[in-house]
């Protein structure tokens, strides 16, 4: 049983889909025909009837009283699916969710806003749904309006509002009839950078006062903000459940696994020479896939041939799933010469690549590794998505009172006297 102080128990939570629609009409009808004489369904736990598939696989979480919790991952991870049972959208095929308190959520754009109606009579009508009465509603109603700056136009049509007005409108009447566990859905990308700032200023504060949240955004930059606490979702399970930064850096990395998975898959023609090998290492020499900011690394590559290359040139670029290629480095710029020569060395060569101060913030990272001759036109080889790591540490703070982004510069203040 949860702690009674539990605001949000996922136990055992499974959700089963179907892509072929006539399938799941018929699948539906039998599922619900099977509940109605209480025969529950027949399924065996993780067996899958033709065209179905595992949208949220086994979830286990827990939220308490003033968490803010930042739910992520890829595209299709599962992420929506697990929020829209919370809150009561669609119902787990396995497992039980229970939630104590009353819930507040902003899952799409414009859900549970009739466009007709206006802006006034949407408040009270989603007010109505949460179970407050006229009275409770009266009593923050300016307040409402107020947050959401659109007094101007809360007595006109909601189908007239822009939908940056909307998500206003939407996350004002969600975040500020004060609910037990407050649900929000990348939303909050929408609209004005000073709204979205006003947004996360007021989730402190609802977080300060005891509600729980969950925040779910790929906009990964905006949850160090509020969130302290990250769940990663990658094909419906759970890959991590802790602390914000670890979990960050396990989203980046669980962008760029589709790439390295098509680099392992790569033929194994013979070629002449080519990067059979590369890693990374920290100080100690030993192979580590988490680093601070700061710390020393270094790649190491494995270079194999079967005929003699002189003159050998490699080109390392270090990338970053999101952003793509941060730096490209190359030992022609710094006259760095040699060979792979299979009779001297059948086993290849080792070439070590360090960066004795690892510049980058909070994030995951790989080289992608290009092996050339002496000429511009002699490529030999390429490995891409390979020598994969994380930047863990130390914390970073993105609300002007510490550094974000991608790269920790070197720096210092002063002031003329």
């Amino acid at each position: 049983m949860p702690d009674e102080q539990t605001i949000l128990d996922v136990s055992n939570v499974t959700k089963v889909y179907c892509r072929n629609l006539k399938r799941a009409m018929r699948y539906g009808l039998y599922d619900l025909g099977r509940e109605v004489l209480g025969r529950g369904k027949d399924r065996e736990p993780g067996k899958l009837r033709p065209g179905e598939f595992l949208s949220v696989k086994d979830a286990n979480f827990s939220i308490g009283p003033g968490e803010c919790v930042a739910m992520i991952g890829p595209n299709g991870a599962g992420k929506s699916t697990m929020l829209k049972m919370i809150n009561g959208l669609i119902k787990p095929d396995m497992g039980r969710i229970q939630i104590r308190g009353k819930i507040g959520a902003l899952i799409e754009l414009g859900t549970g806003f009739n466009p007709v109606l206006s802006g006034r009579e949407n408040i009270y009508i989603n007010a109505a749904v949460l179970g407050l009465s006229k009275r409770q509603v009266d009593e923050v109603f300016d307040k409402i309006v107020d947050f959401s700056e659109l007094p101007h136009v809360i007595d006109a049509p909601v189908k007239t509002y822009s939908s940056g007005m909307r998500v206003r409108l939407g996350f004002s009447v969600a975040a500020n009839l004060r609910p037990q566990l407050l649900l929000i859905d990348e939303v909050l990308a929408v609209g004005d950078v000073g709204f979205r700032m006003k947004c996360f200023k007021h989730l402190r504060t609802l977080v300060a006062n005891g509600v729980s949240i969950i925040l779910v955004t790929h906009a990964i930059g905006m949850l160090q903000r509020v969130a302290t606490r990250s769940i990663v979702f990658n094909h419906g399970r759970i890959v991590h459940d802790g602390e914000l930064e670890a979990g960050c850096a396990v989203y980046e990395e669980v962008l760029g696994a589709s790439e390295r998975e098509r680099v392992e898959r790569r033929q194994s023609a013979a070629r002449a020479a080519e990067v059979a090998n590369a890693f990374v290492v920290s100080h100690d020499g030993e192979e580590s896939k988490e680093f601070h900011t700061g710390d020393v690394v270094q790649l190491r590559i494995q270079l194999t041939s079967q005929e003699k290359v002189h003159n050998a040139r490699i080109v390392a670029a270090l990338c970053s799933p999101t952003l793509g290629v941060l730096a490209s480095i190359s030992t022609a710029h710094q006259n760095f010469v040699f060979d792979i020569d299979p009779a001297t060395h059948p086993d290849g060569v080792w070439v070590t690549l360090e960066l004795p101060r690892l510049p980058f913030l909070i994030g995951a990272f790989h080289f992608n590794i290009s092996l050339y001759g002496p000429e511009t036109t002699e490529f030999y080889h390429r490995r891409s998505a390979c020598a994969n790591f994380r930047v863990v540490g130390p914390p970073v703070d993105v609300d002007g009172r510490g550094i974000s982004g991608v790269v920790g510069l070197e720096h210092s203040w002063s002031i003329e006297s």
